[in-house]
């Protein structure tokens, strides 16, 4: 179905000074960085394995908001337990080498595989069989995620967060959710949090500051839209709320529809769960 037998090679990673952390991990690359916080691809020299190092340093520029988020990710992450999500291992404190401070360190397993935001960048667009399947798969994500106790919403889908990973044997990869870095369990739905997420993904509501469930149908909608269209939801909203991309894409009038109320701006209008949402594709 999605010939998906290339993945980002190292050269396309950003090189990292630090080469060792501890005696047990060797890094080879560094996958990303912002203020304060670093991601590594290492190897763990004892399993022998590849695997993903966060770092956030422990300083006077420290957030206190950053540090909830952080170790609320390690509290979510050690939770869960599903094969197309990221996969705790371990979580320390370490002294960074030279004169680097102290640093947070959560490690997941590595996922060999590329993000839908890569292939959108190379130009790839995905056709309504492919975008049907992802879709699936994404929504059996998401069901899992929101019927733990309590519910856990992801609040940052978006391409760059979506993994498809090729399956030897098979023409359809396996889709990961990985980056549970902006990750709330919903205790109180009626709360109001910190605004966290990429605006050209997020729901309505959630841009107010406020996340449900159904915030994550929102996002996942707006993801595949860019994936099918090529454009992202920013061009196709316009000065208002709604994703206008019936003219940018030829598509079935049913599955149209469905993703029209995938990403209705009105909570009230939207697909009521992930559940409801997957019952609701249309297969033909």
């Amino acid at each position: 179905m999605i010939p998906l037998r290339q993945v980002i090679q190292n050269d396309a990673l950003e090189p990292c000074q630090v080469r060792f952390l501890g005696k047990r991990y060797e890094v080879e690359k560094q996958l990303g960085r912002t203020s304060g916080r670093w991601t590594m691809l290492a190897t763990d020299l004892q399993q022998n394995r590849p695997v993903v190092l966060k770092l956030l340093f422990i300083d006077d520029h420290l957030e206190a908001n950053d540090l909830r988020l952080f170790k609320r990710e390690v509290e979510t992450l050690k939770l869960l337990n599903h094969p197309a999500t990221s996969q705790y291992l371990d979580y320390f404190e370490l002294d960074m080498p030279g004169d680097g401070g102290k640093a947070l360190a959560l490690v997941e397993g590595y996922i060999q595989g590329t993000s839908l935001d890569a292939y959108i960048q190379r130009g790839r667009v995905f056709n309504e069989s492919e975008a049907k399947y992802i879709l699936v798969k994404s929504l059996e994500i998401l069901i899992y995620l929101h019927s733990q106790t309590p519910p856990i919403v992801h609040r940052d889908i978006r391409p760059s967060n979506l993994l498809l990973v090729p399956v030897s044997g098979s023409k359809e990869p396996k889709v990961h959710i990985v980056d549970f870095g902006s990750v709330k369990s919903l205790n109180n739905p009626s709360t109001t949090f910190t605004v966290l997420g990429s605006n050209s993904y997020m729901s309505p509501e959630q841009m107010g500051g406020r996340a449900l469930a159904i915030s994550d149908l929102y996002s996942l909608g707006a993801t595949l839209i860019h994936g099918i269209t090529g454009k992202s939801p920013d061009t196709l909203r316009g000065s208002g709320t709604k994703i206008k991309f019936e003219s940018a894409i030829a598509l079935s009038e049913d599955f149209a529809q469905w993703l029209k109320q995938l990403v209705a701006p009105s909570i009230e209008k939207r697909w009521s769960s992930a559940q409801a949402a997957l019952d609701g594709l249309p297969q033909s």
